[in-house]
């Protein structure tokens, strides 16, 4: 089946492309690629106008700052998966990026229109999430921030405005004491997440003074898990700690059962995978390999 015909716009500037998307009835806006252009072959989309910002070279990096670690619009997951920057200082990152569908996907598909999707299956919503990150975005009014924990609402669902684009995602910049991993268990190598989990946390001394974990695939959104959070923090990392936080994140969780798993099957891989992330993240938060392969055993159904 081929897409229904539509017109197809190409902006060279956020400012076009915001205008296009004010002035235009219902568009849809195009990056990656990856979810609508299959959705429109199979006519689950069939928009009258597509806004294709892949000419706007402005959205198209990948920087880290002294504050921030940040990708344009048009960063792929592909050079997440390259970059040096997260290779040595962003665990979570460098454990998702390769986990995300096939190598044709992650040259094409971005980060920023996985988390426009918003589908709770997607990785980079937790990721995001643990990091205290934040979505860029531009519309009629100038640009906004909104704070990851405000930006997913429904499955599919967000709150940008309907004239609004994302620009950038931001997270702050992890300092040396702070370790992140990203844990996911699959049906098969490319599968969307059964259950996913991110977790970060930073030291100080012995201490846990700050963490986050976020969940991918078990509940309406990618969520975070604040119990958790409380849980850790203060105290010194150790197993009896992990399993408590673990189980606290799978209270959280609201998984269905489906083909691939009943309920009780993937709160009990929350608890799990919230474990060995956390286990990870301080591993990497002590030694001077944030990104190391510690947590390289990513879960295919079986392996538990």
């Amino acid at each position: 089946m081929k897409a229904a015909p539509f017109e197809h716009h190409e902006p060279s500037s956020v400012e076009e492309a915001v205008s296009l998307l004010e002035s235009l009835d219902e568009p849809l806006v195009l990056a990656g690629g990856q979810s609508l252009v299959p959705m429109m072959r199979f006519r689950l989309a069939v928009p009258e106008t597509v806004v294709d910002i892949n000419a706007i070279d402005d959205l198209d990096y990948l920087r880290e700052t002294d504050d921030h670690l940040e990708l344009g619009a048009l960063a792929r997951h592909a050079d997440v998966e390259r970059s040096a920057a997260v290779a040595e200082n962003y665990g979570s990152f460098a454990d998702c990026a390769p986990l995300v569908a096939d190598p044709q996907i992650r040259n094409r598909g971005t980060v920023a229109g996985s988390i426009a999707q918003s589908d709770p299956k997607g990785d980079w919503g937790s990721v995001l999430l643990a990091h205290d990150g934040e979505v860029v975005a531009h519309g009629p009014d100038g640009e906004r921030t909104i704070p990851a924990e405000e930006f997913f609402l429904l499955p599919y669902d967000n709150s940008l405005d309907d004239a609004e684009i994302i620009t950038a995602l931001r997270v702050p910049a992890s300092g040396d004491d702070e370790g992140s991993a990203y844990h996911k268990l699959k049906r098969k190598v490319g599968d969307y997440a059964m259950v996913g989990v991110a977790a970060r946390v930073r030291l100080d001394g012995d201490e846990i003074a700050d963490a986050s974990l976020a969940l991918t695939a078990v509940d309406i959104t990618n969520v975070s898990v604040p119990d958790a959070a409380d849980h850790l923090e203060g105290e010194v990392p150790s197993g009896d700690l992990f399993e408590r936080a673990g189980e606290l994140a799978a209270d959280h969780s609201n998984p269905e059962s489906d083909e691939h798993g009943s309920a009780e099957y993937k709160e009990n891989m929350v608890r799990v995978l919230a474990q060995r992330a956390l286990a990870d993240a301080v591993r990497r938060a002590r030694t001077d390999d944030p990104a190391g392969a510690v947590g390289s055993d990513q879960t295919a159904v079986g392996d538990d």
